[in-house]
């Protein structure tokens, strides 16, 4: 097998530790796999080899790999195993010796989660007020916090403290000790306690410790970026001081935070932990071309939280094109998709990844309406989320129409309803309402308004009242109008927004909840569709959804794509609030965690990534300029997509492609250019525009100077030709309303718009 230099170097490792960093798509499976070969070669015992992986689909991978190309050996080969399996080898061992209880390993869900009902309820009744009550989205986060404290070594409060949990979850710390209880006293274990449990036993024991260590000569563990504390720790002890440890990774890859991982612990904590390592690189990609190269090296850059490595295309890989397009509606995603299909290539072949589930609902709709199958993986579709399920059963109550649907959709409308927002009951409760009033539905407001009793806490008696106010208003606005109006209204009075933002366990959950009404909305505005016709128009696209399709196109999320390739990757969302979402702007590493997250996006792609954004004329001018720097101010796209420099890196690409080395390319930046360019050889072609800085007066504040002058509604007249970041130019028409602010322009690419002065952030236009 030919190899790189940079794989030669770290198969032959001769002795010590090693860290190795590997771009995305640099044959780290491949070099791992040559590395255990070598060292049977030297009459290394494969039993003496521990490999760990972090999941069994990549450990039957490498498995798979091993077997494959180093058969020819004819001898025993290493066995790879997941953290959890040799985890639950250690319990086993630990229980045998009397150090663990011999508890039953219990794998079904339900289980778990039956407990932290019980005891999150409990606890939540204990310590909050009479205000309030549990989702089904609260327990779900409560079983995510239970698995984040068994990541640690440290206790439930800390780890609490250390997220972005809403402040009515505070009860979490104590109710995880109250879920141990339970657990200890049924005696059984769950899959997250297969490495905490035995960790914190030789965290306690000097004699456990020494009695796990030293016991073989190589431990290699991929994905090391995805490494938590427990983990890390395990394997520390296990090591002991015999072990020569190898890990491979890519802190850029670095995503699951909210796992428990942790970029420090791949960039500096393992050198701390295992001292002198040998550090290695593996920055050629087999997997996509320069122009992504490229990008995504001007995107990481930005990191502080990083190894200062750069990602080449390899000799042998093909062309990758990247692409901006502006996307409306979910009709970009519909386009791309026809080309790509006129082209000869199969739905198979291409994934739609998203940020939030959210940003799938206008994709959904567009390629429904255009017919095109797709699959989502990790969360529910346009029809099944409970979001939409809730607006639709609305509309159907306030237009008559409830009940020429299915029983069973009539009844998951229902409950959808009764819970968005929620009327404070508990689940069983709330679907026996659901089939009370579907049997009767005519009485449906009275149902709802005897439904509780006196014994019922007065804020639950209130919201039944709120919903019966509701069902009233229905039967009075739902029969006419225009449905996106209509739907604004009632996101409105039933406060739906305000009510996601108060109950949602985390901010990105709310924003994502928020967003899919807004979808929706947005779907009835774009087409001018009345109630009656959205109405229709989505009982028309969901019996088109319910086809079966042999080919379909995979729309999934980040997290879930990463470790994954395609050839055609589509990114849309691509909007400053959404990608990046700030969920905790407080805290300076959640730019960092999604700007990691967009880079392993871009990454997937093999041929094509297209990213999709909203109207932007400041990004348009960046690319045409090779600009780099993001614009002071509000902005529109993505702030990743002026830090990938798309314009400098497409054009360098294209050039390289061509055998040149950017001869003729201006760039205000071109520093990661040329050290590409360096990288493969070449000497640069790239000429760097002087930028040179307006003169500063010495009683004017620097900082004030980088910030836009906008201009106000006094420096306005009919005939100003002004530029505003999203529209582009334009020229004034009209001045309205002086005292309001409010004025028109007429743009050149998108016609007439009323704006108001104090938000516009127009600009003096040039000339």
């Amino acid at each position: 097998m030919n190899l790189t230099d940079e794989q030669l170097r770290i198969v032959q490792h001769s002795h010590g530790h090693a860290r190795v960093s590997a771009v995305a798509g640099s044959g780290k499976t491949t070099t791992m796999v040559e590395r255990i070969g070598h060292l049977l070669k030297a009459d290394v015992a494969a039993g003496q080899i521990l490999i760990l992986m972090f999941n069994r689909s990549a450990r039957d991978a490498f498995a798979q790999s091993m077997q494959e190309k180093l058969s020819y050996l004819d001898r025993a080969l290493p066995e790879v195993r997941t953290f959890h399996s040799f985890g639950l080898r250690l319990v086993n061992s630990f229980a045998k010796k009397g150090e663990l209880p011999q508890h039953r390993l219990v794998t079904e869900d339900y289980i778990q989660e039956r407990i932290a009902r019980k005891v999150a309820n409990e606890v939540f009744r204990d310590t909050q007020d009479d205000d309030g009550y549990l989702t089904g989205d609260d327990i779900e986060e409560f079983l995510t916090f239970v698995d984040q404290v068994k990541a640690t070594v440290r206790g439930p409060k800390k780890v609490f403290n250390e997220q972005d949990f809403a402040p009515r979850l505070s009860f979490f710390p104590e109710a995880y000790l109250r879920f141990e209880e339970v657990r200890i006293k049924e005696r059984i274990r769950f899959y997250s306690d297969l490495i905490h449990e035995p960790l914190m036993a030789m965290l306690d024991s000097d004699e456990l410790s020494s009695w796990v260590a030293n016991r073989v000569e190589h431990i290699i563990v991929d994905e090391y970026q995805d490494i938590n504390e427990c983990q890390e720790q395990l394997v520390k002890i296990v090591a002991g001081t015999r072990a020569q440890v190898m890990v491979v990774g890519d802190v850029d890859q670095c995503i699951y935070e909210w796992r428990g991982a942790k970029p420090e612990y791949i960039t500096t904590r393992f050198a701390t932990d295992f001292k002198n390592p040998t550090n290695y690189q593996l920055s050629y990609t087999f997997r996509y071309g320069h122009q992504l190269s490229l990008a995504a090296n001007h995107l990481i850059a930005n990191n502080r939280k990083r190894d200062k490595k750069l990602c080449v295309s390899h000799e042998s890989t093909g062309q990758t094109l990247l692409s901006c397009v502006e996307e409306e509606g979910g009709k970009a995603v519909q386009l791309e998709i026809k080309k790509w299909l006129s082209s000869g290539r199969q739905l198979s072949e291409a994934a739609v990844l998203v940020r939030l589930f959210a940003q799938t609902v206008p994709v959904e709709l567009a390629l429904l309406e255009a017919d095109v199958a797709y699959r989502i993986e990790g969360g529910a579709d346009v029809f099944s989320c409970s979001e939409i399920l809730a607006l639709m059963g609305y509309l159907n109550l306030g237009y008559g129409t409830f009940s020429e649907g299915s029983v069973e959709n009539q009844q998951k409308q229902l409950e959808a309803m009764f819970s968005q927002p929620h009327l404070g009951i508990r689940k069983d409760e709330l679907q026996d309402l659901a089939s009370t009033v579907l049997a009767d539905m005519h009485r449906g407001r009275e149902i709802l308004i005897g439904w509780c009793d006196s014994d019922v806490p007065l804020f639950i008696r209130k919201r039944f009242r709120e919903a019966a106010d509701i069902w009233n208003w229905l039967s009075l606005n739902g029969r006419s109008g225009m449905a996106g109006p209509f739907l604004k209204k009632l996101v409105e009075k039933l406060k739906l927004y305000e009510f996601y933002h108060s109950f949602s366990a985390r901010s990105a959950t709310a924003e994502n909840r928020v967003k899919t009404c807004e979808a929706l909305i947005a779907f009835a505005m774009n087409h001018n569709l009345s109630i009656s016709g959205l109405i229709d128009k989505l009982d028309e696209l969901q019996r088109e959804k319910n086809g079966e399709h042999e080919d379909t196109l995979l729309i999934t999320s980040i997290h879930r794509a990463k470790g994954l390739e395609w050839p055609l990757v589509i990114i849309p969302g691509l909007e400053e609030g959404s990608f990046p979402f700030y969920g905790d702007r407080e805290k300076d590493g959640n730019l960092e965690d999604e700007r990691r997250l967009f880079y392993v996006a871009m990454t997937r792609g093999i041929e094509k990534v297209v990213c999709l954004h909203p109207v932007d004329a400041q990004l348009k001018r960046n690319i045409s300029g090779n600009l780099s720097k993001v614009p002071p101010g509000m902005l529109r796209a993505s702030r990743f997509l002026y830090e990938a420099n798309i314009g400098l890196s497409v054009g360098l690409g294209d050039s390289i492609n061509k055998q040149g080395n950017g001869e003729g390319l201006v760039a205000d930046e071109v520093i990661i250019a040329e050290n590409y360019l360096q990288a493969l050889g070449l000497k640069t072609g790239l000429s760097q525009k002087k930028m040179s800085p307006a003169p500063v007066k010495e009683s004017v504040d620097s900082e004030k100077l980088q910030q836009p002058v906008y201009l106000g509604i006094g420096d306005m007249s009919e005939g100003l030709m002004v530029f505003h970041p999203a529209f582009g130019p334009g020229t004034v028409v009209a001045i309205q309303d002086k005292r309001q602010g409010r004025f028109t322009v007429l743009f050149e690419e998108h016609g007439e718009m009323v704006l108001l002065a104090a938000y516009a952030r127009l600009e003096l236009l040039a000339v």
